[in-house]
């Protein structure tokens, strides 16, 4: 990732009157917690579920970064009605012209479209951001419920990347792209 600086203007919340995309807060990380199970934690890398402290710590830079404007903005996902933190979802700009999704879904709420509807109101927030022309998702190969949400949002695959994990590990995905901006 460059160490460039590329601002996200993105709004507070986000919704289309089922879920809602907010911020996280300290206080989700109790309800994360509870959520994240190994399928999450082998997706994002991990070994094991992460503490209660360790997920305070990352919801406060979420925080953080939100505030500053990015270069990763992070969004709590929650049911409307009722406000039940659901999962999350982030945009990372890790280029001038492309906007870099990644979304996350606890067990409980797996397999009914929240996703897929996170993703929606990503990619429709990126189209408004002056210079981002391509909108990416890197995914991998067995991960086929990841593969259908970018599927259903337009994305198509597009070979593969070679990247490193947080934890040092050289990992290789499939690359799912699609135009910022979709005619029709």
């Amino acid at each position: 990732m460059a160490d460039d600086f590329f601002p996200m203007p993105l709004p507070l919340t986000l919704t289309d009157g089922v879920i809602l995309l907010d911020s996280h807060t300290v206080e989700d990380a109790e309800a994360h917690h509870a959520g994240e199970d190994m399928e999450m934690v082998r997706r994002f890398d991990g070994t094991e579920k992460a503490s209660l402290e360790q997920i305070r710590g990352a919801m406060r830079r979420w925080i953080a970064m939100r505030a500053a404007g990015g270069p990763q903005f992070a969004y709590a996902m929650r049911d409307l009605a009722s406000g039940v933190l659901m999962g999350g979802c982030e945009m990372q700009r890790r280029r001038l012209d492309t906007a870099h999704m990644s979304y996350w879904t606890y067990p409980a709420f797996r397999g009914r479209g929240y996703a897929s509807r996170a993703l929606a109101l990503l990619c429709a927030e990126a189209a408004k951001i002056d210079g981002i022309e391509t909108i990416e998702a890197d995914i991998a190969a067995d991960n086929f419920a990841s593969r259908g949400v970018a599927l259903r949002n337009g994305f198509v695959q597009a070979g593969t990347v070679t990247d490193e994990t947080w934890s040092g590990a050289i990992v290789t995905l499939d690359r799912f792209v699609r135009p910022a901006r979709v005619a029709g």
